[in-house]
């Protein structure tokens, strides 16, 4: 009768396969998934090979400022660099009064995205939004009178295999929701 060699033979081998399984298991945490899920890289080595543009948007621009739009909203001006990554969308939004005017001018480094400018009313749960523009365009600007009181910005789709990075101004009277 034939005898079946198995890798996993005694104890000591089992010991020996989880302490290298675990080991492992850190190495590729740490120089993989922390980069392209968090942008946190210890090692350099996910910036070297690009998995850091994986990591969520948010973590790269400014974070969401506004959880409730019960304060005073002025007149205001302001900019951000939004980063889009490759083959994927984001949205930006401003909470904004009906009647106020928003003024804004956003472009790339000559990369069109599709893009929608849309306003979500305050309150609403059926899902509606009212698209303003939608096309696809490397950079774009106007002014939009707000026909309600809601979220109003911008969603962007990069369907190239790099990130691209949006350089937005706004002035109006506005909060900033942020990225969503």
């Amino acid at each position: 009768m034939n005898k079946v060699n198995h890798p996993i033979q005694s104890t000591k081998s089992l010991v020996k396969a989880t302490i290298t399984a675990f080991v492992l298991a850190v190495v590729i945490l740490i120089t993989a998934v922390l980069p392209a899920e968090y942008g946190i890289d210890p090692t350099g080595l996910g910036g070297v090979i690009g998995l850091t543009v994986l990591a969520p948007v948010e973590d790269k621009v400014e974070k969401p400022s506004v959880t409730s739009c019960d304060d005073t909203i002025e007149l205001q001006e302001g900019s951000v660099a939004i980063v889009v990554p490759a083959n994927s969308g984001l949205e930006y939004k401003l909470h904004m009064e009906k009647g106020t005017v928003l003024d804004y001018s956003w472009k790339t480094n000559d990369a069109a995205l599709y893009f929608d400018f849309h306003g979500e009313p305050q309150g609403d749960t059926t899902g509606y939004f009212k698209s303003f523009k939608e096309t696809t365009l490397a950079k774009d600007s106007g002014s939009q009178l707000i026909p309600f009181t809601g979220s109003h910005g911008w969603y962007w789709k990069n369907e190239t295999g790099s990130a691209i990075t949006v350089f937005l101004e706004i002035k109006g009277v506005y909060q900033v929701i942020g990225l969503r």
